[in-house]
C-alpha cells in the first residue's frame, strides 16, 4: 500500500486502501495460499461448528488495542505505528468493522472429501479492506518501526460441542486477554505496515478548480458509426507549493502526477470491451454510466488526449504508482502554464481535451442513447 502526507493532507483524509484474501495473508505475506489448499481437516460431525473468527491486534499497543474514534471521528479507527496516520480494518464479506472484540462468521458450503470429512480451504475465508486515515490528534508513536501485524483471521471449530480447534475463542471477547489457538490455528494475519511506503514532504501539488460539466452536441449513429467525434477541452487549475520545482513533475518514485480516475463500475465495464491497456491498469475509454442498460448509448465512450494530441488514459486506482501513462499517470505539469506566484504557492492551468466518439463501431455498433459519466481529478506523488 502506498499513501502520501503532504500539507494538503487534511484531518480524516482517507490516505490509502487496499482490499485481499486470505491467499495474500500467511507468514510469508502476499501469495502465501492457493486458492484450492487445505487449511484444516474436521469430521464429518463438525457440521455448522466451523468459524471464521476476526479481531484488530487486540494487545498491542501500536497496532490494534487502542480505539482511536473519538478523536478521528471515524468509526472503527485504531492507533497504527506511524505518527498521524489510523487504521481501519473491515470483513468485506459480512460488511462488519473488525474491532478488537472477537466477531465470527459461521463457514458454509465447506467441501468433503471422500470419507465426508470436511476440508476448509483458503477460498472458505472472508476478504478483508484496510483504510488508513490522517489523524491529527491522535498523538504520535515513539516505535513507528513497530511491524506487528494489526489484525488477524483465525479459525474454530471441531467436533459437535467439543471445539477442538481455538476453544476459548467466542463472539465478544476481547483480544487484549484471549487468543486461543495462537498462533498455529490463525492461518491469517493483516500487516499492512511490511510493504507500506510513504510519501511526506513539501514538494507537492493540488487541484485547484476544474471544467465542473462537459456537454457535448447530440450526434447521430450515422455520423459516429463513419467515425465523427466531438472534442471539448476540460481545464484544469493547480496550485504546487514554492519548493515544487519542474524536475519534481513526473511519474518516477518521489515525483508528483496527475490522473483523471474513472469510477470503478465505469471500469469495470470497460475491461471486458478490451478498452485497457496492454501493460497498466488504466481504461481507454470512459463508459457512460448504466453501459449496457436500457436508454443508455452502446459503442461510445470518451477519449482523452494532450494538446499535441498525444492520447491520454484513465486512471483506475489511485493507489497504483510509478507505472505511467499505462496506469494512467502523467506528469502533473506536462502542458502546463504558470499563471502567477505568491510567498506559498505557484499557480498553473493544463488543457486536457475530451473526445466524444465510437470505440470499435466494426465490432460495436453504435446505438442510440443517453451518455452520462463523471472522472475525478487526482493529484498523488507516486
Amino acid at each position: 500500500m502506498t499513501i502520501q502526507i503532504t500539507n494538503f493532507s487534511t484531518h480524516g483524509s482517507l490516505l490509502g486502501s487496499a482490499t485481499a484474501s486470505l491467499h495474500d495473508m500467511g507468514a510469508p505475506g502476499v501469495g502465501s495460499y492457493k486458492n484450492e489448499q487445505v487449511l484444516f481437516r474436521c469430521s464429518p460431525d463438525s457440521a455448522g461448528e466451523m468459524f471464521e473468527y476476526y479481531s484488530t491486534n487486540g494487545d498491542s499497543p501500536m497496532a490494534g488495542h487502542v480505539d482511536v474514534h473519538e478523536l478521528s471521528g471515524i468509526p472503527g479507527t485504531y492507533r497504527f505505528p506511524q505518527n498521524d496516520v489510523v487504521s481501519r480494518v473491515t470483513n468485506v464479506d459480512t460488511g462488519e468493522l473488525v474491532t478488537r472484540y472477537w466477531k465470527s462468521r459461521r463457514m458454509l458450503g465447506v467441501d468433503t472429501d471422500e470419507q465426508g470429512w470436511f476440508l476448509v480451504k483458503v477460498k472458505n475465508f472472508s476478504r478483508y479492506t484496510v483504510d488508513l486515515f490522517q489523524c491529527k490528534t491522535c498523538g504520535s508513536v515513539t516505535n513507528d518501526w513497530w511491524q506487528q501485524p494489526i489484525a488477524y483471521v483465525a479459525f474454530k471449530g471441531g467436533a459437535a460441542g467439543g471445539n477442538i480447534i481455538s476453544p476459548g475463542l467466542r463472539d465478544n471477547a476481547d483480544h487484549n486477554n484471549e487468543w486461543s489457538g495462537f498462533y498455529e490455528m490463525w492461518p491469517g494475519s493483516i500487516n499492512p505496515k511490511l510493504n507500506l511506503k510513504t510519501h511526506t514532504g513539501t514538494t507537492t501539488c493540488a487541484v485547484r478548480n476544474t471544467t465542473p460539466v462537459i456537454r457535448f452536441q447530440p450526434k447521430s449513429v450515422e455520423d459516429l458509426m463513419r467515425g465523427d467525434k466531438i472534442t471539448v477541452p476540460i481545464t484544469i487549475d493547480i496550485q504546487c507549493e514554492n519548493k515544487f520545482y519542474t524536475w519534481h513533475s513526473g511519474t518516477a518514485d518521489k515525483q508528483t502526477a496527475m490522473g483523471i480516475m474513472a469510477r470503478p463500475e465505469n471500469a469495470a465495464n470497460a475491461r471486458p470491451l478490451a478498452l485497457v491497456t496492454g501493460s497498466g491498469s488504466a481504461v481507454t475509454y470512459l463508459l457512460s454510466d448504466g453501459y449496457g442498460t436500457k436508454n443508455v448509448a452502446k459503442g461510445v465512450g470518451v477519449t482523452l488526449s494532450r494538446p499535441n494530441n498525444r492520447p491520454m488514459y484513465f486512471l483506475t486506482n489511485r493507489y497504483i504508482t510509478m507505472g505511467g501513462a499505462a496506469d494512467g499517470w502523467e506528469p502533473v505539469l506536462d502542458d502546463a502554464t504558470e499563471n502567477g506566484w505568491d510567498n506559498d504557492w505557484k499557480y498553473y492551468t493544463r488543457t486536457i481535451n475530451a473526445t466524444f466518439e465510437a470505440f470499435n463501431p466494426r465490432r460495436y455498433p453504435v446505438t442510440p442513447g443517453k451518455y452520462n459519466a463523471t472522472a475525478e481529478v487526482v493529484i498523488s506523488i507516486q
